[in-house]
């Protein structure tokens, strides 16, 4: 017998998932709404951009809109923004043909990254590297790490980085001006 079925999911009926001898069925009759958008696995999605301006725009409407009611929809637009645009100006995902990747995960932490096609400066939130000084004044990553939990990168020049940060979704904006959250990798 389940000790405790998710929501929507109720013995006998057609075989749709199995545990043991014991066979449930959805039906989302049983949950609300809200039981079922925040059902226990997360919500993923990820989108490829054609790497222009005008998709940096693209890439944040699709973000609010995924992240619609949490109350932080306007961060995740900002970060999302943010990231995307660093792809697209400073990488090779603004050369002919290029495209940057947006992966989005809604959780409590929710998780937010961009993965570009490398090419220029490893991303720093304050850069001293000589040749690698923060452009365009430099803030942008400085913005993104005031709002997040974390913020991280991985990958190389060569390869391509995909840059990320975690916002809590579990209360209000947690943006505080004087906050910094250091780069990860």
């Amino acid at each position: 017998m389940y000790a405790r079925l998710p929501c929507g999911w109720e013995t006998g009926g057609q075989q749709q998932r199995r545990e043991g001898n014991n066979v449930a069925t959805r039906n989302w009759n049983l949950c609300s709404a809200a039981e079922w958008m925040w059902g226990p696995e997360p919500m993923r999605w990820r989108r490829v951009f054609s790497g222009r301006a005008d998709q940096v725009s693209s890439a944040r409407q699709l973000a609010a809109a995924l992240f619609a009611g949490t109350g932080r929809e306007e961060d995740v637009a900002v970060v999302v923004a943010e990231l995307a645009s660093n792809a697209v100006r400073h990488t090779r995902s603004g050369y002919d043909r290029g495209w940057f990747g947006l992966e989005v995960t809604l959780q409590d932490v929710a998780y937010i990254a961009v993965t570009d096609l490398g090419g220029g400066c490893i991303p720093t939130i304050r850069s001293e590297q000589p040749g690698c000084e923060p452009r365009v004044n430099g803030r942008g990553l400085l913005m993104v790490s005031r709002l997040a939990l974390s913020v991280g990168i991985h990958g190389s020049p060569e390869t391509g980085h995909t840059v990320w940060a975690d916002l809590d979704l579990r209360g209000g904006s947690t943006a505080s001006p004087m906050q910094e959250t250091p780069l990860a990798s």
